[in-house]
């Protein structure tokens, strides 16, 4: 999971938690458990009499024998007067009979008396399904893109707008039998979706498909989302006075608001509002055109599907509104006009598709993927509300309907959990395990023979990205003094031309330049909503980068030098590239650049000297890294000595004081010899250097930075052996070891008072990571007491019948020159005795003497 989709999941799940609970309940509310029952045919009034006006084809009341143009006196006895409020009287009444009631209907036909018995029916509302099914698709489908893409603010604007959608399939219909509780939640729930939804339309197309300077307007955007909430809350503080505050009497009772009320009453609260949600509506798809024609000829192929889509619904829906305008009195169109809501789902698929290629995302990479991903949610879905179906329609039949619609909700719960399991189960499936790509990434840049060449290192480089993220573009670019140089690229314009964009410098911004000098590497995101720096160089780099299909560009630095850089496009079948992505491609430039240092040095060392002097050269720095001269300390003598079996060694020697006045000491091995070594050992000396001066940072955390550091810097195989003093002017010490050998303690000139300190520790640098578990070992030199510290070199040392120098050589060459009290001269005694011993001298030695005096 990506930083960005763990910081925004608890927000996505609550949001999608209110919507599916909104809309689910309130369709089960309305269209199942207080859903009226209905006698399948409509009345009108004429001359004074209720007369029958429509009679739907195959239903009820056809079959109760029921004609058009009967006059209706009287249902199951009862009269009702020829009045627009007798009408209303007459719904409610059948409305609130129980499906299956059969009702006695007394009708007048030809001066005939007729007496029909018709069985009332709850009739499944074809059009709140098909709401209910595209505002699913519509969330699920922006729940996909905001998974994929949680950096991206326009997926994470598809999703408000989704989710928002959703929630509108829920408030279009109350339906006249529902508790007042349920109502006044639909009314609340309906004025939140008049509040959010015209502005989150505008607002996204202010951000999509082209970025215009007004999506950072505030003062546009409050008063965007501000109007409409006042309006949300007139329109819903009106709705629940007429249903449940005194308006409700003037409304329903026998003296309602006079015409010229209702015709002022319906502009402000119908006429203007529908005026408003239709210029918010015009005022996206207007931007959404405008965006259109301000991106490259890529985008445009990316976004035709979206244009197209939203002309044919525009079409569907004047077609319906005219049609509603012409026949909305009518039954059979009321039943029928789901036929209009169809192609609706084409709408969120075609901007979903949109959207990732405006990412230059390569789709087909990742069908597969989204196949799954829809199947999964289609299927659970089907499996929930069957579900549901199943238990209400067959046990739970008898639950009063305001429990079961709360129940509905509450179940949506477990529903989401679940789908946010398959998801990440899905995901991981198809998205790449980062360990591998980082294993790809920066297994082959430590290999000895590619970091003396820097066009191996950037082949190398080139390849491991290759091999880790397979983008869609990957190329090596020179860069000249701030200048990146763009390769060529061929796009279309807006009329389909083709157009040419030779190779150009790209300048980079002084800060960003500064950035990267500070962390020796730098990874910039090329995408319209992250890189405004390239624009404001102009339209043409804007263009150019869009037609390369380039997403990330990664500085290489050799040392505060930038020396090339690194385009890459779409990403293994991805989106895009998430945080981890960018930590990682941090870590191949931080490494790549550590070598091109190195390779640099190397080919400025043959451009001036023979390798012998390039040898030379290296051993004065490694000894100018090693203290010549022991440091004067009040209170202790110091002896100190490294010598390398070559020219350049990987031997390491360190002493340092601390800002505390605590001195720190360090023995080293490098695995290996030569100048490789050297150069690791010159590495780890400069960390050592830099951790000494905080004086905050204990052992243990210096350990665990050189640890993770040196595993980065080395190869596979390379690690660091280390011994680790630190005392204070009290001869107090703590002592570490990582793979080293121990260090040895002398109290005296006996065998009993000489003690080897080990405390356990592993190895720096080695693979794989694992956690160190360093002891740190404490105690006190006394006075005249000596600490050791040494390399592997002297007490591995050989002689010609194969026999080691060994520990017990060392412990007693040291026990018989305590009695001297100069630890420099059992220093010089003990290399003249190794020396004398050693028949091959094959690696380096190092001896460390911290000793107190009396």
């Amino acid at each position: 999971m990506s930083p960005t989709l763990k910081r925004i999941r608890w927000r996505l799940a609550l949001i999608s938690l209110v919507a599916l609970a909104f809309s689910l309940g309130s369709f089960f509310l309305n269209q199942w458990a207080f859903a009226g029952s209905d006698d399948q045919c409509s009345w009108r009034l004429e001359h004074g009499r209720i007369i029958i006006r429509e009679i739907l084809p195959d239903g009820v009341a056809e079959e109760a024998g029921l004609l058009e143009g009967d006059q209706l006196l009287a249902i199951q006895g009862h009269r009702f007067a020829a009045t627009p409020q007798g009408l209303a009287e007459a719904q409610r009444y059948i409305n609130n009979r129980r499906e299956g009631t059969i009702l006695i209907y007394t009708v007048a036909r030809h001066d005939h008396l007729l007496q029909l018995p018709l069985r009332l029916r709850k009739p499944v509302g074809l059009f709140q399904v098909a709401l209910l099914l595209n505002g699913l698709i519509a969330w699920a489908v922006s729940l996909l893109v905001v998974i994929s893409a949680a950096e991206r603010k326009s997926a994470r604007h598809f999703f408000y707008l989704g989710s928002t959608a959703l929630m509108l399939s829920g408030a279009t219909g109350i339906s006249g039998n529902a508790p007042d509780a349920a109502v006044a939640a639909i009314l609340v729930g309906r004025g939140l979706v008049g509040a959010l939804l015209p502005p989150l339309w505008v607002h996204f197309f202010l951000r999509f498909p082209h970025p215009f300077p007004l999506r950072k307007n505030r003062r546009l955007l409050r008063t965007l989302y501000g109007t409409f909430a006042i309006l949300a809350i007139l329109l819903a503080a009106l709705g629940i006075a007429i249903t449940f505050g005194p308006a409700r009497a003037a409304f329903m009772g026998a003296h309602p608001p006079s015409p010229a009320v209702l015709a002022l009453m319906r502009l402000a609260f119908d006429t203007v509002p529908q005026a408003l949600y239709l210029l918010a509506g015009l005022a996206g798809l207007g931007l959404f055109l405008a965006g259109f024609l301000h991106t490259g000829s890529q985008a445009r192929r990316a976004l035709v599907p979206s244009l197209v889509v939203a002309a044919a619904l525009c079409a569907d829906l004047v077609a319906m509104s005219l049609l509603q305008a012409r026949y909305g009195d009518s039954l059979l169109f009321s039943r029928q006009k789901w036929v209009f809501m169809v192609p609706v789902p084409l709408l969120p698929l075609t901007f979903a598709y949109a959207i990732f290629r405006h990412g230059l995302f390569d789709v087909r990479k990742a069908l597969i993927r989204w196949v799954t991903y829809f199947a999964v949610l289609g299927l659970t879905l089907a499996a929930y509300l069957g579900g549901l179906a199943w238990i209400f329609a067959s046990s739970l039949s008898a639950i009063p309907p305001g429990w079961a619609g709360a129940l509905v909700g509450l179940l949506a719960l477990p529903l989401g959990w679940m789908l946010r399991w398959l998801l990440r189960t899905i995901r991981r499936r198809f998205r790449r395990d980062l360990a591998t790509a980082r294993e790809a990434a920066l297994g082959t840049l430590h290999e000895p023979r590619r970091r003396f060449s820097e066009e191996a290192l950037l082949r190398t480089v080139a390849d491991s990205l290759q091999e880790a993220f397979r983008p869609q573009r990957l190329e090596v670019l020179p860069v000249d003094d701030r200048r990146v140089i763009l390769p060529a690229a061929s796009s279309l314009d807006r009329e389909d031309h083709p157009v040419t964009f030779p190779p150009q410098p790209l300048l980079l911004p002084a800060g960003l330049l500064r950035l990267a000098r500070e962390n020796r590497e730098l990874v910039l995101g090329l995408g319209s909503e992250e890189a405004d720096w390239v624009r404001e160089q102009g339209e043409g780099f804007r263009k150019h980068l869009d037609a390369l299909e380039a997403q990330i560009l990664v500085l290489l630095m050799a040392g505060d030098t930038l020396h090339s850089a690194v385009l890459l496009g779409g990403k293994y079948s991805e989106l895009n590239y998430g945080r981890e992505d960018r930590e990682l491609l941090r870590e191949v430039a931080m490494a790549a650049g550590l070598v091109l240092e190195t390779a640099l040095l190397h080919r400025r060392a043959v451009a001036q000297e023979r390798l012998s002097q390039e040898l030379e050269t290296a051993r004065r720095i490694q000894e100018g890294l090693v203290p010549s001269e022991a440091p004067a300390i009040p209170g202790f003598q110091i002896a100190l000595r490294l010598e390398a079996a070559l020219e350049t060694g990987g031997d390491l020697l360190f002493v340092k004081r601390r800002p505390s006045g605590r001195w720190l000491a360090a023995v080293g091995d490098v695995c290996g010899k030569g100048l490789p070594a050297a150069l690791y050992m010159a590495q780890a000396t400069a960390l050592l250097e830099y951790a000494t001066q905080r004086e905050e940072q204990p052992m243990e955390a210096i350990l665990a930075a050189l640890d993770q550091t040196l595993r980065h810097l080395m190869g596979p195989r390379g690690f660091l052996t280390l011994g680790l003093a630190e005392w204070d002017a009290s001869g107090r010490f703590r002592l570490a070891r990582a793979g080293h050998p121990g260090a040895l303690l002398l109290e005296g000139a006996g065998p009993e008072q000489v003690q080897e300190l080990a405390p356990r520790g592993r190895g720096l640098g080695l693979r794989p990571a694992a956690g160190g578990d360093w002891d740190i070992q404490e105690g006190m030199l006394p006075p005249r007491g000596w600490l050791v510290l040494y390399s592997d070199g002297l007490t591995e040392a050989m002689d010609r019948q194969g026999n080691l120098y060994g520990v017990d050589r060392l412990s007693a060459q040291l026990r018989r020159l305590w009695a001297i009290g100069s630890p420099r001269a059992a220093c010089e005694a003990v290399f003249r005795d190794v020396g004398a011993f050693d028949s091959r001298n094959l690696d380096d030695r190092t001896l460390f003497i911290l000793g107190r005096e009396a």
